[in-house]
């Protein structure tokens, strides 16, 4: 089931940055969420982009 916790999605950004995450952060544009799902969840809306790349990359960003 998609979380939209901001505690969980915090917790998985940190497991991201330590390369230890097994979930896949998405982003939903019509709501302007992250949302942290299950990679095996195949259900995704149309519209939501994953992000984990792009996080790693630097375009959304952890803050302290």
């Amino acid at each position: 089931m998609p979380d939209k916790d901001p505690k969980s999605i915090q917790d998985e950004l940190v497991k991201k940055n330590q390369d230890r995450s097994v979930k896949q952060l998405t982003f939903d544009p019509a709501t302007g969420e992250l949302i942290v799902k299950s990679i095996s969840e195949a259900t995704q809306k149309p519209n939501e982009v994953v992000v984990d790349q792009i996080y790693k990359d630097g375009f959304f960003f952890q803050i302290p």
